[in-house]
């Protein structure tokens, strides 16, 4: 995620939050719809994150209010009459409200994780949001102000807030909808909506720093999510202010026409993108590459969350699991990137991983090769490498530009500035346990140790694809498909390519069955076109 990236979506959410059109919605479909992929492990917490953003946003605007409220409510419990005065019952009936989507929100948390990675499944509850907005216009009577709700209007609306949890389903709209059904006028729905935002935003924070502490690279991350949450505190306090303006002279259809137009704009944009994915997953001749998991399609119906867990060697496929996801209606990812030595199907439906783990106890279907190759940054002085002089560079015996000069001076590229001579070659390793670093040793050192005492440790292969890029020095291996335009292939001369030809594997703990059937065979399909 960049701070361009960071910024738009802290505006977005600060725009949307309050306005019934699904602020969660929009934080996962802009990035659908503008081709922005980010850390799987990143999407949620910063989701939630920038939430708190219009958290500070709602506090500051209602703060004589939630003052007022708190004051009451404790000198109502002092004297022991915690029900006598109106600003005291209504902070009982924001606690009343909140119960239902506290419980909801422990009780589905995985559901909800997994509806942030199916941009469908959010456009079909925008639908939902907008049928709510109408309804709200239609059925309410709008007789009743703020000061005349009661325990059971409180639980209603907190039901309602519930339901919202989904992305898709408007928050303030559900709950706006909610009051006015039980015939608060328009205002006055609002703001309570905007009240009972406060403890469930504030509550859904603190659970997401636990789960920011497991995002790797924190320290990275950390200035996106500032850049975001400052963006989200200045736009929702403008947008409640000028909400609340709105709302008292205008009706909720126009945010409802709002939420159908956008809701299409995705599914149409989804159809012509899996229109593409099956075209490429399509064999384009009879010689294409004949695959190992033989599966029909099953054409299964019922909604289905595929739990998934992926080594970080193969962080570069997850563009393609997301596009087969979305290409199989009515089914949604969650998926973990974990270090291989922690993976597990206790916990997953199944495992991808690139190379067999030893010993392998479970069933494993092959869904296409990955060639390992040596990379470098583009104004590198390397040319190409003979697999003894990889060797000697890996081992730490060749530890200079000039040694690998006095070893191999067709190894680098002609004609040679010596003034390289005394620059060290930065090696770049992955931790011992990964796949692609047991690969490494065993396909290019042959089981010798590397010297990782003189060299950097990076988690995965795109903090590998980075380090390379951004210094001349350095070299590392890689995925072939983790290259781009800022890293090259080294030729490792004497080598045979297909001896670094990597099975990719779907480890399960029973033959596939139903969608995760379908899914594995489009992956499959799109690794052998």
């Amino acid at each position: 995620m960049t701070f361009f990236q960071s910024l738009i979506l802290g505006i977005i959410q600060g725009l949307t939050e309050y306005l019934p059109i699904s602020s969660s919605a929009h934080l996962v479909l802009v990035p659908y719809l503008l081709n922005w992929n980010f850390p799987t492990e990143q999407i949620f917490p910063f989701d939630v994150l920038v939430q708190l953003g219009t958290l500070v946003a709602v506090i500051l605007y209602f703060w004589k209010d939630l003052v007022s409220i708190v004051k009451s409510f404790f000198l109502g419990l002092i004297n022991k009459e915690p029900f006598k005065d109106p600003q005291a019952r209504l902070g009982w009936y924001l606690i009343l409200a909140t119960i239902p989507a506290g419980l909801a929100g422990l009780l589905f948390k995985s559901q909800v994780e997994a509806a942030f990675s199916a941009p469908r499944l959010t456009a079909y509850f925008l639908f939902g949001t907008a049928v709510l907005l109408i309804l709200a216009d239609l059925v309410g009577k709008r007789t009743r102000q703020l000061e005349e709700i009661t325990w059971w209007d409180a639980l209603w609306i907190g039901l309602f807030q519930a339901v919202s949890l989904f992305p898709g389903i408007s928050r303030s709209g559900a709950t706006i909808s909610g009051g006015m059904t039980h015939n608060l006028d328009r205002s006055s729905s609002a703001r309570f909506s905007f009240l009972i935002s406060i403890p469930v935003m504030l509550g859904a924070g603190l659970v997401s720093l636990k789960d920011l502490s497991a995002v790797p690279n924190l320290p990275g991350f950390l200035p996106m999510l500032v850049v975001g949450f400052i963006a989200a505190v200045i736009v929702g306090y403008l947008s409640i202010h000028w909400f609340l303006d709105f709302i008292k002279r205008q009706r909720l259809w126009y945010f409802a026409v709002y939420c159908i137009l956008l809701a299409s704009a995705v599914l149409i944009v989804a159809s012509i993108r899996a229109t593409s994915v099956q075209a490429s997953a399509t064999p384009s001749s009879e010689d294409a590459p004949t695959a190992d998991l033989q599966l029909a399609s099953s054409q299964t119906t019922d909604f289905q969350i595929i739990n998934l867990q992926y080594s970080n060697s193969l962080d570069w496929l997850i563009p393609t699991m997301t596009s087969c996801a979305n290409l199989l209606q009515k089914t949604a990812l969650v998926t973990h990137n974990l270090p291989a030595d922690e993976m597990s199907l206790k916990n997953a439906d199944l495992i991808l991983r690139w190379g067999s783990p030893a010993p392998l106890n479970q069933t494993a279907n092959q869904l296409g090769l990955e060639q390992l190759v040596l990379a470098a940054n583009n104004d590198s002085p390397l040319n190409s490498l003979s697999l003894d002089a990889a060797r000697r560079i890996f081992d730490g015996e060749i530890t200079t530009w000039g040694n690998l000069h006095s070893f191999c001076p067709d190894c680098l590229k002609q004609p040679y500035d010596s003034g390289n001579d005394g620059k060290s070659i930065v090696l770049n390793f992955y931790p011992p346990e990964e796949d692609i670093q047991t690969l490494f040793i065993q396909k290019v050192m042959l089981g010798q140790p590397v010297a990782a005492e003189i060299g950097l440790l990076v988690p995965d292969a795109s903090a590998m694809r980075e380090s390379i890029s951004g210094n001349a020095n350095v070299i590392g291996f890689l995925p072939v498909n983790s290259l781009n335009s800022s890293v090259r292939e080294i030729t490792l001369n004497g080598s045979d390519p297909s001896t670094l030809q990597i099975p990719i594997l779907a480890i399960t703990s029973a033959q596939p069955q139903g969608k995760i059937k379908e899914w594995l065979l489009c992956l499959q399909k799109v690794l052998n076109p």
